[in-house]
C-alpha cells in the first residue's frame, strides 16, 4: 500500500463504503493501467505499469525507501514489507541483498507486484494476498508466511478521512491510503507481530505513521506491546502535513534480563560486575537498597525495583539524567487507566515521583542514577524503586509514602516494568542503521515536567525561607527566587521542603 499523499484530505470516500463507492471501483478498474516511474536513492529507475487502483510510489515512498538504505546490505537476512502496493520497496531491498517477502490485502496490488518482480528478475520474492488489520482476515501465517524477519516495514494508511466530503476515490485505494480504524492499524499489526513472533529478537520493524498521534502516544502503543520506540524520522508536505518514521524493537534483547527474590542491592549488583549494557536486575526484596546519600531504601510489600545498565550521553550530566529517567517513569505510570481522578503524578526535582491527592502526599519513586570508572571503561546504572501498594507494607517510615495504586488501581509490576524497560531502551540503546535519541528533545520534555512539579506545592522553602522555582539550568540544577527576591543556586534537593497539603 504505498499511498501518494493526497491533493487533499477530503478526498475520500471515509470509514463507510457506499453504493457509490462500489461503482467508482468498478470504473477504476475497467480504466486503462497508468505508467509511472520511480528512482530509487541509488538511482536506479524502476518503470511500472500500475491499474487505477494501486497507488503508485510517490514521495513517502522514497522517504522509507531512503531509511531502508541506511540499514546497510542485508546480506540474505529476511524481510517483510506489508502493503506491498507497487512492490518498488520490495523490490528495492531485493537489490540491497534482502531475502524478500511482501503482502498487500488488495489483489490488484499484488497482481501488479507479481508482474513487476518477473519484469526485473526477481521471481524469488514472495507476495502473499492478507496483512494486519483491526479485525483479524485470516490467520497471521496467511501474510507473514509462518516465518520470523530480520525487517518488517510497512508504508502504513496515514489519512484522516472527512466522511461529510462528496468526492470519493474507490474501497481499495482508500485502504492503501486512508487511516479508517477506529484502534489504530499500528497497535493492531504490532499485536500480531507479537502474537506470531513475526519479529526477530533482534530485528527492526518500520512504520510510517500520520501525525494523528503524537510520539508520546506511539511510544505507549509499542511499550503496551512490549516494544521500544523511537521516532527515527520525519517528512513535512507542503501543506503542512507530517508523516514520521517509527522504529520498534525488542528492548534490549542482546543482554541478560535476571529477577531475584532477594539481593543486596540491583544497582550495587550490576556496577559491580562486568554486565553489558542493556543487562537489568530486579528483585522482590533488597537487604541494603539506598536512595541519595545511601539512605536505605523502604522495602514496600509490594513493590517494582529494578535497575538498568545504560549508556549515558557524554554531554549529559547524572542530575539530567535522572530527570529524564523520572519523566520516563511518570509518563510508564500515566500509560495505566486512571482509576482515582483526583489523583496526579507530580515529578519532583531532583529524582522523585510523588502522588497527590486533595487529602493525601507521598513518594511513590525513587530514582538512582551512578557510575563508576574502570580506567578508561565507564559504568552508569539507573535504579528504579516504586511502591505499587500499601498493603502489608510496615509504618511508620522517615517520609510520607504514597503507591502506585493510589493512582490506578490497574498497574502491575509486570505491566509496569514492561513500560520502564521499553521506554529506557526507546531512549538509550544503540541499533544499527537507525538514528541515535534526540536528547536535546526529551530534555527540554523532561525539564518541562519538572517545572510543572514546582507548581504542585502548596508551599517551597529552600534552607527554611519560602522560594519559588526560576529555571532550570542545563546541568539539571536549579535556580530560585527568594521571598525576598534574591536570585539562589541550588543543586542540592536536601535544602528543599516541599508542603503539599
Amino acid at each position: 500500500m504505498n499511498k501518494g499523499f493526497a491533493p487533499s484530505k477530503k478526498n475520500v470516500s471515509g470509514p463507510v463504503f457506499s453504493d457509490d463507492s462500489v461503482q467508482r471501483e468498478l470504473e477504476l478498474i475497467n480504466g486503462a493501467a497508468a505508467k509511472c516511474q520511480w528512482i530509487s536513492p541509488t538511482g536506479e529507475m524502476f518503470s511500472i505499469e500500475l491499474p487505477h487502483t494501486v497507488y503508485p510510489p510517490r514521495e513517502d515512498t522514497t522517504f522509507l525507501a531512503e531509511h531502508l538504505l541506511r540499514l546497510g546490505p542485508g546480506k540474505g537476512r529476511k524481510c517483510l514489507e506489508i502493503g506491498t502496493g507497487s512492490g518498488v520497496l520490495a523490490l528495492f531491498c531485493h537489490r540491497q541483498g534482502w531475502k524478500v517477502s511482501a503482502c498487500d490485502i488488495n489483489p490488484y496490488s499484488v497482481a501488479s507486484a507479481r508482474r513487476l518482480f518477473s519484469e526485473n528478475s526477481a521471481l524469488e520474492i514472495i507476495v502473499k494476498e492478507g496483512g494486519p488489520g483491526p479485525k483479524t482476515d485470516g490467520d497471521f501465517q496467511q501474510w507473514s508466511d509462518g516465518q520470523s524477519y530480520e525487517l518488517i516495514f510497512w508504508n502504513m494508511p496515514y489519512i484522516i478521512p472527512d466522511i461529510d466530503d462528496g468526492s470519493h476515490l474507490g474501497p481499495l485505494e482508500d485502504a492503501a491510503l486512508i487511516d479508517t480504524s477506529n484502534a489504530t492499524l499500528f497497535s493492531a499489526a504490532l499485536a500480531q507481530i507479537r502474537a506470531g513472533s513475526i519479529l526477530s529478537s533482534t530485528g527492526l520493524a518500520m512504520f510510517t505513521i500520520g501525525d494523528k498521534f503524537d510520539v508520546l502516544q506511539l511510544e505507549k502503543i509499542a511499550a503496551d506491546h512490549g516494544f521500544a520506540c523511537r521516532l527515527t524520522g520525519q517528512l513535512k508536505f507542503d501543506d503542512g502535513e507530517c508523516l514520521r518514521l517509527v522504529t520498534v524493537w525488542h528492548p534490549f534483547a542482546s543482554a541478560p534480563t535476571i529477577h531475584k527474590k532477594i539481593t543486596e542491592s540491583t544497582n550495587s549488583e550490576l556496577l559491580s560486575n562486568d554486565w553489558p549494557t542493556g543487562t537489568s536486575i530486579s528483585a522482590d526484596y533488597q537487604t541494603a537498597g539506598r536512595g541519595r546519600y545511601s539512605r536505605p531504601w523502604v522495602n514496600s510489600a509490594q513493590s517494582v525495583a529494578c535497575s538498568w545498565k545504560i549508556g549515558q550521553p557524554q554531554s549529559m550530566t547524572p542530575a539530567t539524567l535522572q530527570i529524564i529517567c523520572g519523566c520516563l517513569v511518570k509518563q510508564s505510570l500515566e500509560s495505566f487507566s486512571q482509576s482515582n481522578t483526583n489523583s496526579e503524578i507530580v515529578l519532583k526535582w531532583p529524582n522523585d515521583i510523588m502522588i497527590k491527592t486533595p487529602n493525601r502526599a507521598g513518594k511513590v519513586c525513587g530514582i538512582l542514577v551512578e557510575s563508576t570508572t574502570k580506567g578508561n571503561k565507564n559504568q552508569t546504572v539507573v535504579g528504579i524503586g516504586i511502591n505499587l501498594s500499601s498493603e502489608g507494607t510496615d509504618p511508620p517510615h522517615e517520609f510520607a509514602m504514597a503507591f502506585a495504586d493510589w493512582y490506578s488501581s490497574s498497574i502491575t509490576s509486570v505491566d509496569l516494568r514492561q513500560q520502564i524497560d521499553c521506554r529506557i531502551a526507546g531512549l538509550f540503546e544503540s541499533k544499527d542503521g537507525i538514528p541515535a535519541t534526540n536528547f536535546k528533545q526529551i530534555q527540554q520534555t523532561a525539564f518541562d515536567m519538572v517545572t510543572e512539579g514546582f507548581s504542585k506545592p502548596n508551599q517551597l522553602f529552600y534552607r527554611n525561607k519560602e522560594a519559588k522555582l526560576n529555571r532550570i539550568n542545563p546541568d539539571g540544577t536549579i535556580e530560585l527566587i527568594s521571598h525576598t527576591g534574591d536570585h539562589v543556586m541550588c543543586d542540592e534537593g536536601e535544602h528543599l521542603e516541599w508542603l503539599f497539603l
